[in-house]
């Protein structure tokens, strides 16, 4: 059965995730794709695609992914894996990615990240369109 089009179950969710307002970048061989994200946790991140159908982000189930966090200067670059897709807007699909190879000092600034945006009150973002936490 194909995980992909399966929503994330609130009850396996252990880390903390933040609503995002920055651009990833996606690496496809020679080709670069540029999504917004709405959400972040330190185990994964919800994108969107206006580039894909949903059947294709489905069938993209590894991703290079590469972004800055908000006031920082060194990127993050990590694979991910395609763990949900659904419809957000229009035509706009959402991707929940879960990171499959973050370094520790990388799950680190983001476990920080996370934490300090939600202590100066940012919300966690629409449970609709949630990263991995898991």
């Amino acid at each position: 059965m194909n995980t992909a089009n399966k929503p994330i179950s609130l009850e396996r969710r252990g880390a903390q995730r933040v609503a995002v307002d920055f651009f990833v970048e996606e690496r496809d061989g020679d080709r670069l794709f540029v999504h917004p994200a709405s959400n972040l946790s330190a185990s994964g991140i919800f994108i969107e695609s206006h580039a894909y159908s949903l059947r294709n982000a489905v069938e993209r189930r590894y991703i290079d992914l590469e972004f800055l966090l908000p006031e920082s200067d060194r990127a993050i670059c990590v694979r991910g894996e395609v763990i949900g897709a659904r419809a957000v807007r229009g035509f706009s699909h959402g991707l929940a990615v879960r990171f499959l190879d973050l370094s520790a000092e990388d799950g680190e600034r983001l476990s920080v990240f996370v934490e300090q945006r939600l202590a100066a009150g940012a919300s966690e973002g629409p449970l609709h369109e949630a990263a991995p936490t898991c």
